[in-house]
């Protein structure tokens, strides 16, 4: 187990459900991860909290008014500073999806479209650091980005997030992949048996391979 005060500037730090089945959510991922649905806040237009063993692993939200959800995840990265974060990547090429928006004293959030087509939010934590245990079960445990254009990725989240890059060498058939149709990132928590064996009846197999980590990607409204 891993546990931390806050995400290091430029790490995963949230994640959160935009899904046209509330409910169906709700349901699908308290039987699956073990996760506790907390109640919507009216005060934050519905959104409301998965929690693990009381601590929050994941948020979710249904439509926002005529705005239908488009049942999807979306991975925030930490940032010190929201505005001039946005101020970087519009320079870098990134489109502003939502600009920077406080959240009450939680903290401040904003979206981006990176240069390669992928969404990514980004959180400038004020009270809410967003994970902070990670590596159990029913949390966090990986966050990838699937891009159409590696050298553009590398460079766009070099310069706005400070990354550092490490590459892998593909040793087998097995660990390449072809190029994703939609550039996105995507998040996984820890489950440790198969995801047929035990998957909810509200949920889609997606196939029996036991692993410690599966991504949350069978919910019945679809989202990826």
């Amino acid at each position: 187990m891993t546990t931390r005060q806050a995400a290091p500037a430029g790490a995963p730090c949230w994640a959160d459900l935009w899904t046209s089945d509330v409910e169906g959510s709700r349901r699908f991922y308290s039987e699956l991860f073990g996760w506790e649905a907390q109640a919507p806040s009216p005060e934050f237009g519905g959104y409301f909290m998965f929690t693990r063993a009381g601590l929050p692993v994941a948020g979710g939200m249904g439509d926002m008014g005529d705005v239908r959800a488009n049942n999807s995840w979306k991975i925030y990265l930490s940032v010190e500073d929201a505005a001039k974060t946005i101020e970087s990547a519009d320079a870098s090429g990134a489109k502003v999806l939502a600009g920077a928006d406080a959240v009450a004293e939680l903290g401040t959030q904003a979206v981006l479209l990176d240069p390669a087509g992928a969404t990514v939010g980004i959180w400038q934590p004020g009270s809410f650091p967003g994970f902070t245990v990670l590596n159990e079960a029913g949390t966090p445990d990986w966050f990838e980005l699937l891009t159409r254009d590696y050298a553009q990725s590398v460079e766009f989240y070099r310069h706005v997030f400070g990354w550092e890059i490490e590459v892998g060498t593909a040793t087998s058939s097995a660990t390449r992949s072809s190029p994703p149709a939609m550039p996105s990132w995507r998040g996984s928590w820890t489950r440790a048996r198969s995801c047929r064996r035990e998957l909810p009846r509200s949920g889609r197999s997606t196939g029996g391979r036991t692993s410690t980590r599966q991504s949350p990607r069978c919910a019945r409204s679809g989202a990826r």
